[in-house]
């Protein structure tokens, strides 16, 4: 496979599977805690990261926070209180409020945010107190189908400007993340679909060891399966943006039936947290690289 210059970099900076025994007082683990709909926190040993958690409307369509928690995002309490990095997929009410956001903000001083353009210009619109945060606020568009690469508090970020997977929402500017933190690499899908991710121009994520993957719904549903795994082949993924009134017996069918590979984890209780063992596949990796080489001699 030809990869373009810059995709090498990527491909090199994000790969680089162990090649010898795991440290066992090393051990890489993600904690990931569910806010609501596409909302999550991400906490990698002393690194902490939200994903499309702050907004409190989900449209009568989707899981929104319950209050308590919207009112700890505005007072920028635990766990809340020690956020690293913020990322914004698109500025639909679903994902992101530009209040809540600017809460945050001004009560979290390091917090830095990570966001398409269309976000900002609701924060300048509907904030009085944008000016104070600006500084911290940094711009992620590149053109559509595009990606750019980001250095952001020692993380390597890819950010991928990704049509929204609706016709009529052609006009939203809808980013994916690529996130690499202390080792771990975490992919949040935004309001894509396998289609419209693998029209991102020169990437190709499957090349580059993803070992968390929040997707859309869409990412489970029939043949999109079989696409997600060429396409993301994460070692676990994480399907999100149900409908609010789906049933967890019909969520739990539907994780049963997918040809997701892994099969997925769903998240049906706010504020719920699940530990995600990185090195169980890295160590698996290791044995059969070994075998293979015994085998080989």
């Amino acid at each position: 496979m030809k990869f373009l210059p810059s995709l090498l970099i990527i491909v090199m900076a994000f790969a680089g599977i162990q090649t010898k025994a795991l440290d066992n007082t090393n051990v890489k683990t993600a904690r990931v805690t569910y806010i609501a709909n596409s909302g999550f926190i991400v906490t990698i040993g002393t690194e902490k990261i939200l994903f499309d958690g702050l907004f409190q409307n989900g449209m009568n369509k989707y899981l929104e926070p319950d209050q308590k928690t919207v009112s700890l995002i505005k007072n920028g309490l635990h766990p809340f209180d020690d956020i690293d990095l913020v990322f914004v997929s698109n500025f639909h009410a679903d994902h992101f409020d530009p209040y809540i956001a600017t809460q945050l903000m001004l009560h979290n001083k390091e917090v830095k945010m990570i966001c398409p353009q269309q976000v900002i210009n609701k924060m300048m619109i509907f904030t009085a107190d944008y000016a104070q945060i600006k500084n911290r606020i940094i711009e992620a568009t590149p053109v559509v189908n595009h990606y750019d690469r980001l250095m952001v508090n020692g993380c390597e970020i890819v950010a991928c400007h990704v049509k929204h997977e609706k016709k009529e929402n052609d006009h939203v500017e809808n980013m994916g993340y690529l996130v690499n933190i202390n080792g771990v690499k975490v992919f949040h899908s935004g309001d894509s679909n396998p289609e419209t991710l693998d029209d991102i121009r020169g990437l190709q994520l499957a090349d580059l060891d993803i070992d968390i993957a929040f997707l859309n719904d869409k990412y489970g549903v029939g043949r999109a399966a079989k696409a997600t795994n060429e396409i993301v082949d994460a070692r676990y993924n994480v399907l999100m943006h149900f409908e609010k009134y789906i049933t967890d017996k019909t969520l739990h069918a539907f994780v049963e039936r997918t040809k997701l590979h892994p099969r997925p984890h769903v998240f049906t209780i706010r504020n719920e947290y699940q530990d995600f063992y990185i090195n169980d596949f890295i160590q698996k990796k290791v044995n059969e690289d070994l075998s293979l080489t015994l085998l080989q001699k």
